[in-house]
């Protein structure tokens, strides 16, 4: 049977998220529970300030006293066994005045700001500004599959080790090709370069790059794509919303007209009745 230590350390170190901290293992209905009823005997006692103040051994001595007279009131009922200061929700002016808050190893400022594309260093694709967003993902989506289209050709050709002709300069007094026409990693390339450019001229074959640039360009695309997609979404909360709220009062005029509908059909069958 394997470790759980092991294997929670092993989930720690390989996700892409970092694992949330072992203090959320405290914050459970009981002990949130003991937390609301010892602030309230803090603000009883008049000692909130100071119990903040203690150390941590003080402080949970103090928090077993204030708590065992509650304890003693209701019945035989288990003290907690976690200092409840670690359940003390986090200061909202501190972190205003910080401008931002740690969450799970990421830094979250205040206001929440999103970067740009310039900001991230990644190239625009659209033009700004945006008049129409629909309009621009759908060239964004025919360029990423264009591209995808591309890559799979590249692909299903045959290899090619240097399919790429790079033309060298050469020196003028002697006719032969420079230094930099010739290197250790492609020396048949080399060896067989003014033979097989077939017109006299030196130079190295190399390897071509269109793949790793077709899929830099998609990368980029997808990027691009996310980016409008996001300053959708406050736009299609806000259509949401609205589709809700149209449904509901949909739903009770609907439900108005049956009831409404239902209480004539009591009154004729009634009038019916007194007849």
């Amino acid at each position: 049977m394997p470790d759980e230590d092991g294997a929670a350390e092993s989930v720690g170190t390989t996700s892409v998220f970092p694992p949330p901290p072992i203090v959320w293992h405290a914050f459970t209905e009981a002990n949130v529970l003991w937390s609301r009823i010892f602030d309230a005997e803090l603000e009883k006692a008049g000692e909130k300030d100071a119990w903040f103040a203690m150390p941590h051994e003080a402080r949970k001595s103090k928090q077993d006293a204030l708590l065992s007279a509650v304890v003693r009131e209701h019945g035989d009922i288990a003290l907690p066994t976690v200092d409840l200061h670690e359940l003390t929700p986090p200061n909202v002016q501190w972190i205003e005045e910080d401008g931002g808050y740690q969450l799970f190893g990421q830094r979250w400022p205040i206001p929440d700001v999103a970067p740009s594309l310039e900001q991230l260093g990644i190239p625009r694709m659209f033009p700004q500004p945006l008049q129409d967003r629909n309009e621009a993902l759908q060239k964004l989506l025919r360029t990423l599959l264009h591209t995808y289209f591309m890559l799979t050709s590249d692909l299903l050709r045959p290899i090619q080790p240097y399919d790429v002709w790079v033309p060298q300069a050469t020196t003028e007094a002697s006719g032969a090709p420079s230094t930099a026409a010739t290197t250790d990693e492609t020396p048949l390339a080399n060896a067989t370069a003014s033979e097989a450019n077939g017109n006299g001229a030196f130079g190295v074959w190399t390897t071509s790059t269109r793949i790793k640039d077709r899929l830099k360009h998609m990368e980029m695309s997808v990027i691009n794509f996310q980016f409008i997609l996001n300053q959708l979404r406050p736009i299609q909360n806000s259509a949401t919303l609205e589709h809700v709220l149209d449904e509901q009062i949909e739903r009770r005029r609907r439900q108005t007209r049956l009831l409404r509908a239902k209480s004539a059909s009591i009154r004729e069958a009634m009038h019916h009745i007194s007849l």
